[in-house]
């Protein structure tokens, strides 16, 4: 079997978990916001039923839902229901300030994981979402492969070919080319660079992730000096362009 990095040279890498905050309370949002971004996830706060159902409809890719009952335009036992009803196995953990015994055990057979009631710490709460996201098996695919424009990639195998031609990427590349294709698309600052795929401060200035971003260029695009598909963010940091996802 072909591979281009030794298996003790690779790099570990995994997505920061993904929370969808469903809260319309604005203080007891932003304390969940603050205290889950903190604990290392990706948030997407809503602030009513309706647009969290959307979302789930749409297949977002999330770790753990978190829902308020008392929201409007749907309750988060509506919510619950019909993704359980749509086998949509993301893990939910229910909060609530008013609810009755009735309501607990309701989400609870409805498909709750857990259920936290307000008043609560910030703390146990990332606890409990932690907790919920280690049991449940989470919405988000984990696809290994990718192509850019002539290129296959197989993250899994960390093979990289254009058609016969094999392609070598150091570590880094490897780290840096994963984290922009699990971006979909969307721009990756420095900083976050700097944490997910160097594993040093956000605040550290480094060129780094230029040179591997140039590196890269110099075996995916024609032109290096005019990019296809490791594009320039300007005051971001980098994006990738026209890819797709084989599996």
């Amino acid at each position: 079997m072909l591979t281009n990095v030794k298996q003790e040279e690779r790099i570990p890498y995994e997505l920061p978990p993904r929370a969808l905050v469903a809260e319309d309370e604005w203080i007891m949002y932003n304390a969940i916001d603050h205290a889950l971004r903190k604990g290392g996830y990706e948030v997407m706060i809503v602030k009513n039923g309706s647009d969290a159902m959307g979302l789930i409809d749409d297949g977002a890719p999330f770790d753990v839902v978190i829902l308020d009952i008392g929201l409007p335009g749907m309750d988060g036992l509506e919510i619950l229901r019909r993704t359980r009803a749509a086998k949509v196995k993301v893990p939910v953990l229910i909060v609530s300030g008013h609810a009755t015994e009735s309501d607990r055990v309701r989400g609870l057979n409805l498909g709750a994981d857990d259920y936290l009631p307000k008043p609560f710490s910030t703390r146990e709460l990332v606890a409990r979402a932690n907790a919920v996201r280690r049991r449940g098996v989470g919405s988000r695919p984990h696809p290994n492969r990718i192509r850019i424009g002539s290129v296959d990639v197989d993250f899994e195998q960390y093979k990289a070919c254009r058609g016969e031609e094999l392609l070598h990427f150091t570590p880094l590349e490897w780290g840096v080319l994963r984290h922009l294709a699990y971006r979909k698309g969307k721009a990756v600052s420095r900083a976050e660079f700097n944490v997910r795929v160097l594993k040093i401060p956000a605040s550290i200035e480094t060129r780094t992730i230029d040179r591997h971003v140039y590196s890269l260029r110099c075996k995916l695009d024609k032109n290096p000096k005019k990019p296809q598909h490791l594009l320039a963010v300007t005051g971001v940091g980098y994006r990738l362009a026209e890819f797709e996802w084989l599996a």
